[in-house]
């Protein structure tokens, strides 16, 4: 009696009470009963080349990698500017006073250059300068022209960036088309995991409708006095099971078709149905074929290999980095003028031409760019070759994949046609009274699992083929998809 009077008085204690946890926020918000799922709204047919066709036009991660390429076409552009000449003009007007002395002044200048493929840089420095409330001004331009003789010269290493964005721009292609691959890929494989949920809910509803036609017969042996009346409780029990079943299998049927929505960037209240029937034929994979056309076009391959020619050019600039600075220079400056006292100066142009050497002493940056550029090229060779080995492990495990899956078709096949015909024989058995009930109820299951397997092993082959395209590179061609990014 002391415990419960102190419990209640603890509980009416306003400090008790202020240390009870908080109901949740949600817990005076009605159910939404008004919510209805997708399977609710009108049926949109859709085959599985249309599912494609839509994916490739409106999914977010295919538009997202055309919208990169907007950028990248660009930088390849800015990379083949490389020997554009450029031209800068900086023009002022001021007023200003010195030692009490105001003075108007205007002057325009401009700076101009051009780099040469041999690594000859042309450089053009205008400048004019005006006082407007004087007539004097002065107009000096200088024309310099520098060729390195080592570091920096010659064509192979002037064009070397050139052809690394170019490499990169390649490299940028076929990962565009990857992401296409990848894209059909995943579209095809959600579109088959509906076909696979849609076909298992006609078979769990074919499979309840088995039941309560065994049931019927069952009430008819019991009310002609053939069948214990205990003995119904197995089909009832049975179908109240298949009932339970049919509600999970439709649930994984509305996630299916949520997963191909989010593909196809579709409102999720769709109610989306794939058209195309579940069927599978053989195809022979010819292995060598398989492996020919994987180093053909297998895009992380490719890629892979212009990588290597990226690093070849960056050791191609480090090596030439580490040469002394060997250059011919010559300028030529004009320069003219008028002063408001003296009148016009005379027009002078001097000329300078001569030889600069400059050595780097102490400075271990060049070789460590040449030994990083070297480890990189290095590296690259061999993620090749580590690439290489994994395409055709890929391609010959993706090819066993497929032939035993065709195997598990065929087994499935005959297995599901074997239970059909084993029921079959069941109910003819039960309504001649020479077996129970019980052993009918265990071979409708076996049909259940034999279809369900069936099933099952269809959609595997045919998802097996879209894993084998992947692997070898084949999937645009098999879509008749170009790939291209304009």
């Amino acid at each position: 009696m002391r415990i419960e009077t102190l419990l209640i008085g603890l509980l009416l204690c306003p400090a008790a009470q202020a240390q009870r946890p908080a109901l949740s926020p949600f817990a005076g918000v009605p159910a939404p009963s008004g919510a209805q799922p997708a399977i609710a709204a009108p049926a949109v047919s859709i085959r599985l080349v249309e599912a494609v066709a839509l994916g490739l036009r409106d999914n977010r991660t295919i538009r997202s990698a055309f919208l990169a390429r907007v950028a990248q076409r660009f930088r390849l552009r800015a990379a083949e500017r490389r020997f554009t000449p450029r031209l800068e003009i900086v023009a002022d007007l001021y007023r200003q006073e010195l030692a009490g002395t105001r003075s108007t002044q205007a002057s325009i200048a401009g700076t101009g250059g051009v780099l040469l493929p041999t690594g000859a840089q042309i450089a053009l420095q205008w400048d004019r300068r005006r006082r407007l409330d004087a007539r004097s001004d002065s107009d000096v331009a200088t024309l310099a022209l520098t060729q390195p003789l080592l570091r920096g010269a010659g064509i192979a290493v002037n064009r070397a960036p050139v052809r690394i964005a170019r490499l990169q721009e390649t490299i940028n292609r076929l990962a565009l088309r990857n992401s296409l691959a990848e894209g059909i890929s995943r579209i095809v494989f959600a579109y088959r995991a509906l076909q696979q949920a849609q076909e298992q809910v006609q078979l769990a509803e074919r499979a309840l409708a088995r039941t309560a036609t065994l049931i019927a017969t069952n009430r008819a042996l019991i009310d002609a006095g053939r069948m214990a009346a205990a003995d119904i409780v197995q089909g009832e029990a049975e179908q109240a099971s298949q009932q339970v079943a049919l509600l999970q299998i439709r649930q994984q049927r509305a996630s299916a078709q949520l997963a191909l929505l989010e593909q196809l960037a579709l409102a999720p209240a769709t109610n989306i149905v794939a058209a195309d029937a579940v069927a599978a034929d053989r195809i022979p994979i010819d292995l060598s074929r398989a492996l020919a056309a994987a180093r053909e076009n297998r895009m992380d391959l490719l890629a892979q290999a212009n990588a290597v020619e990226q690093a070849r050019e960056d050791l191609r600039i480090a090596r030439n980095q580490r040469l002394w600075d060997l250059s011919l220079a010559a300028t030529a400056t004009r320069s003219t003028g008028r002063d408001a006292l003296l009148g016009a100066y005379p027009s002078r142009i001097d000329n300078r031409i001569g030889v600069q050497l400059a050595i780097p002493l102490g400075d271990p940056g060049p070789k460590l760019a040449v030994i990083e550029a070297d480890t990189g090229l290095r590296t690259a060779q061999l993620q090749l070759e580590s690439i290489a080995q994994a395409v055709e492990t890929q391609v010959r495990d993706a090819a066993q994949r497929v032939d035993a899956a065709w195997l598990q078709v065929d087994t499935a096949e005959r297995f599901r046609l074997l239970a059909a015909h084993a029921v079959e024989i069941g109910r003819e058995k039960l309504a001649a009274g020479r077996t129970s009930n019980f052993e009918l109820l265990g071979l409708q299951d076996g049909l259940r699992v034999a279809e369900s397997q069936a099933l099952a092993a269809t959609i595997g082959y045919l998802d097996a083929l879209t894993a084998f395209d992947l692997q070898i590179g084949a999937t645009l061609d098999s879509w008749n998809v170009e790939g291209s990014d304009e």
